[in-house]
């Protein structure tokens, strides 16, 4: 449970900014032509990562897993350090750099320095609303799946929670109950 939820933490972690690159307001005075934006080469099939040491599968406990999200994102990225994956300028994803809690939920998790989180159930993490956005969803969600690259392959998280959450209920259209004219009382 806690290795799924770190590793949904691992793609939130952004890296410091560097004071030697010019600030977004240092190029405001500056007129720009927009360049027509060319399509990003489609991506090689990336063959499934061996397995490592880790699980790639599991349970997570539901009352744990809301006990993590109850303190918050901050706290869950302080087990790790992570840094953005580029190519080329458009962002893959987080590379896990280092686990700073040798005794936190990834320690038994199939992650390792190096592997590129790109995605939590489905859904990006490259900027912190999205991040909010997956770290909310998984309240009501009954699986965490995380996308991964390993070196040149591809690896896939899967831990259920349980008690799973049962979808709610869609109401029937009410119908038109019939209705007895109800005796009024006025009282002084």
């Amino acid at each position: 449970m806690r290795a799924a939820l770190a590793l949904v933490l691992v793609c939130a972690c952004g890296p410091k900014v560097s004071p030697s690159e010019p600030s977004f307001d240092e190029d405001l005075g500056k007129a720009e032509k927009a360049e027509p934006t060319e399509q990003a080469p489609a991506e090689a099939v990336r063959p499934e990562a061996p397995a490592g040491k880790g699980l790639r599968t599991g349970t997570i406990e539901r009352a744990k897993l809301v006990a993590v999200l109850d303190s918050g994102p901050g706290k869950f990225l302080r087990q790790l350090e992570v840094a953005p994956r580029m190519d080329g300028e458009r962002f893959v994803g987080w590379q896990l750099v280092q686990l700073l809690d040798r005794e936190g939920p990834l320690v038994d998790v199939d992650v390792v320095p190096g592997d590129v989180l790109l995605a939590i159930n489905g859904k990006p993490l490259s900027r912190p609303d999205q991040l909010q956005s997956v770290w909310d969803s998984l309240r009501t969600a009954n699986e965490v799946r995380a996308q991964l690259w390993r070196g040149d392959g591809k690896l896939e998280l899967a831990f259920a929670i349980e008690p799973k959450v049962e979808a709610p209920a869609k109401p029937s259209p009410a119908k038109p109950s019939p209705t007895k004219p109800s005796p009024v009382q006025l009282t002084k």
